[in-house]
Formats: C-alpha cells, sequence, structure tokens
C-alpha cells in the first residue's frame, strides 16, 4: 500500500505538460540536481532541435554531493566534480554529448527552486516559450516558483523521467518535503505560508497518500516551522 502511495505522490510531483519532447521553445531551463537523465533529456531535446538555446541554473547545495555520487556510480570519472557548481557539471556533461559550447549559458548562483526561477530571469531578457526540466521530486514546486519569476510566458513542465517504484528513505524524505511545501497551508510556501510560490491546488487523493506514507515515516515529517 505504502508503495502505491509512493508512486501516486512521485507522478504527482513529476510534472509533464506534454507526453513527449517535439514543439520548438525558444529556451530551454535545466536545473542542476542529482538526477542524470535531466542531462541525458536535454541533450536529445538539443539534437531534436527543440530548442537552440540551453540555461542551465544551479549552484552548490543539497543535492551537489548526490551529484557527485551518481557521476561516480555511472563511472563518468573524467567530469571535474571538486568544488563545482552543479551548472558547470551539467554543462561538461551536456558537451560530451555533443552539445554545443555556444547553445548554452549557465547561472551558477543558486541553491534552491525559488533561486533557479528568480536568477534565471535576471539573465533571460527575450523568451516567450520556456521548457522546465528537473528533478522530478522539484518538478511541480518549480513550475510554480518559475510561474511567478516569468508572468506572462509559457512554461512546459517536462521531468525526465517519473518516478517508478522508487523508495529509500531519501526520496521518502523529499516526496514529503515537496507535498508540504506545496500544499497551501501556513506550514507551505503558498500564500497562505511563506509566499514563495502561488496557491497549487494539491488533489485529495495525492494529499490522502502523503497523509499514509507520513504516518508510515513520521520521523521524516518536519515540524510546522521547520
Amino acid at each position: 500500500m505504502i508503495d502505491d502511495d509512493l508512486r501516486t505522490l512521485g507522478r504527482y510531483l513529476a510534472r509533464r505538460d506534454i507526453d513527449e519532447l517535439g514543439r520548438k521553445v525558444d529556451l530551454l531551463v535545466l536545473m542542476g540536481s542529482a538526477v542524470l537523465e535531466s542531462v541525458e533529456v536535454t541533450a536529445s531535446a538539443f539534437h531534436q532541435k527543440v530548442t537552440e538555446r540551453i540555461l542551465i541554473s544551479g549552484g552548490i547545495g543539497h543535492s551537489t554531493r548526490y551529484l557527485i555520487e551518481a557521476i561516480e556510480l555511472r563511472g563518468l570519472g573524467q567530469v571535474d566534480t571538486a568544488g563545482r557548481p552543479e551548472s558547470h557539471i551539467f554543462r561538461d556533461l551536456l558537451i560530451g554529448r555533443g552539445v554545443s559550447p555556444a547553445a548554452i549559458e549557465v547561472e551558477d548562483r543558486s541553491t534552491n527552486c525559488g533561486e533557479n526561477a528568480e536568477f534565471s530571469r535576471q539573465l533571460v531578457q527575450t523568451a516567450t516559450s520556456l521548457l522546465l526540466i528537473q528533478d522530478p521530486t522539484m518538478q511541480r514546486r518549480t513550475h510554480a516558483s518559475f510561474e511567478r519569476a516569468f508572468p506572462g510566458t509559457e512554461l512546459i513542465s517536462f521531468a525526465p523521467v517519473i518516478p517508478d517504484g522508487w523508495s529509500g528513505r531519501r526520496f521518502v524524505s523529499l516526496v514529503l518535503g515537496e507535498i508540504r511545501r506545496l500544499h497551501d497551508t501556513p506550514e507551505g510556501y503558498g500564500p497562505r505560508g511563506a509566499n514563495h510560490i502561488g496557491h497549487v491546488d494539491v488533489p485529495p487523493h495525492v494529499l490522502l497518500a502523503y497523509r499514509n506514507v507520513a504516518a508510515e515515516h513520521p520521523e521524516l515529517v518536519r515540524p510546522p516551522g521547520g
């Protein structure tokens, strides 16, 4: 039962506005994370001519050490990771997959979804459509952050992978934290809480799944204000 609830949470958070990549956009914004599938999907989008411009957003944050671990597990030891922002590492990985360096711009200060959007806004002068690619557990919140930073711009989310069968303490902690942030309550990030993002209507079946998983893992539920 808990596996089904985790699957429900993962699928909800991994927002995909389109079934597959194909339609051309002005700019693809790739967020740094520990999910290397993000790089693979971005490289594929570039080679399919979905976009000619890529902005990579990500500094050194809580996911950086997990990114380094993922690179080591993939046997990509030739990639320099020591003390480098996630965006710089992703840039090297994209170039290694045949993406033109001239097509890539880097924002290397952000450490969270809100800063991804805010600092990207400072660099993007002209774009009527953005394709957003993020760690699937943070895709929905990232979209909400970009909605606030890019009013009037068409935003298309495409989570690089849909979590199916994902488990483990870190994944459970991430999805519980994301639902808590998205839910517009005094403890969340919406207008009734920290006001970092606009109002998000979390569906009842997702909230039920959240409650079930939280009851199973109370040690991973952060207290209000925590």
